[in-house]
């Protein structure tokens, strides 16, 4: 592993770059598979460097290798999520309707600084450093790549997600469970319709739906052991136009998200189950569609303790389970990995949100501890 004074002296020549980077990718935010810009502007920052884009055209993103036969690796994403972006944020989102709401900008831009710096050192490591379209989508990209075989040869695969509630200068660790599965469900209801006036000679859909947004997620809960997290919200009701007629059909739309990996296996056929129980008896019909979508992210203990061990000791802190869905999970099912959270604080909003803001020092902070990262990753794997 290189000097502290070294390897700070490269981070800092390469900083400037990559924050420049990150603004530009900011400003043209481009969906999940069709981040055609956005590959061309890491593409382009990666050749001022040196260093070639192994990239999936016609398809989106890709990979630059440092050094021969890469043995771990460093996983960013790339989209961007359809928020409008307030025009007082800076710098601002030029595609109406679209912005990096979650981030991926931060993590392109520290992902190109970790190649940069890591090509830059006396001796190269074999490190992957992963451009990863299409996060936010259902399935995501991590599927495809992990069919593509770029997880195949490494023997560690870590990423960072910045954290807008944990301070700049902090990573976040956990063993095991650390994000939640996003599964999808979809729920149509059927009956033969009627007037409101007369509910005893038909199935009143609504009142059915309303039991099932208020039954099923306490009747699944009852159904699993109680140390299991789990979660079932409902986002979208949609049935009925007048205010006088029992509709003939209505749907339901929601997801169901868990930290137990084996309690994720079965919830289909248990959510199914668990929904006949409260739709029979009430007459109506009823079509479940169930969408697994991501697993959960299980950090793996002996990559946690590698990244640990490269970093200085106050520097790591013990962070909390989220139930929000990260495709990295998909990545772990070939090699082992784990996932850290990147304090970026800025006094901005949350994920997700058109307040969300990142503090741009998190990205030297973020390229110097990725590179420390891999570095102890490759000593030890």
């Amino acid at each position: 592993m290189p000097s502290p004074d070294n390897l700070a002296g490269l981070v800092e020549e390469i900083t400037p770059t990559a924050i420049e980077l990150r603004r530009e990718l900011h400003r043209r935010p481009e969906p999940a598979h069709s981040e055609f810009e956005t590959t061309s502007l890491i593409r382009q920052a990666l050749e001022s460097q040196g260093l070639s884009l192994i990239d999936r055209l016609p398809k989106t993103g890709g990979w630059v290798d440092i050094g021969a036969d890469p043995t771990v690796g460093f996983r960013a994403d790339i989209d961007a999520l359809p928020i409008q972006e307030p025009e007082s944020n800076q710098p601002r989102s030029l595609n109406d309707g679209w912005m990096h709401a979650c981030g991926h900008d931060a993590h392109s831009a520290i992902a190109f600084g970790i190649a940069a710096t890591l090509d830059r050192l006396e001796t190269e490591p074999g490190v992957r450093v992963v451009f990863q379209p299409a996060e936010e989508a259902n399935p995501g990209g991590a599927v495809e790549l992990v069919a593509e075989g770029v997880a195949d040869p490494l023997k560690a695969l870590i990423a960072f997600h910045v954290d807008p509630g944990l301070e700049v200068g902090r990573i976040g660790a956990r063993f095991g469970p650390i994000t939640g599965s996003a599964d999808s469900i979809s729920i149509t209801l059927t009956g033969p319709g009627g007037h409101t006036s007369r509910p005893h000679k038909t199935v009143d859909l609504i009142d059915t739906a309303a039991k099932v947004v208020s039954e099923l997620p306490a009747a699944v809960r009852r159904s699993i052991d109680a140390r299991s997290a789990i979660v079932v919200v409902f986002g979208s009701i949609q049935g009925g136009n007048v205010s006088n007629v029992i509709p003939t059909e209505l749907q339901l739309r929601g997801t169901i998200r868990t930290l137990d990996p084996q309690l994720w296996d079965v919830l289909p056929a248990l959510v199914d189950k668990t929904l006949g129980s409260i739709v029979g008896m009430t007459g109506a019909g009823y079509s479940l569609s169930y969408q697994q979508g991501i697993p959960p992210v299980v950090n793996d203990e002996n990559v946690v303790k590698a990244v640990q061990a490269s970093l200085a000791e106050d520097v790591v802190t013990r962070t909390e389970q989220s139930m929000g869905g990260e495709d990295f999970a998909n990545y772990l099912a070939v090699t082992p990995g784990a996932l850290f959270r990147l304090g970026a604080s800025s006094g901005g909003g949350d994920l997700h949100s058109a307040a969300f803001k990142v503090n741009e020092a998190a990205i030297r902070f973020g390229i110097e501890s990725g590179v420390r990262a891999v570095l102890g990753l490759a000593e030890r794997f």
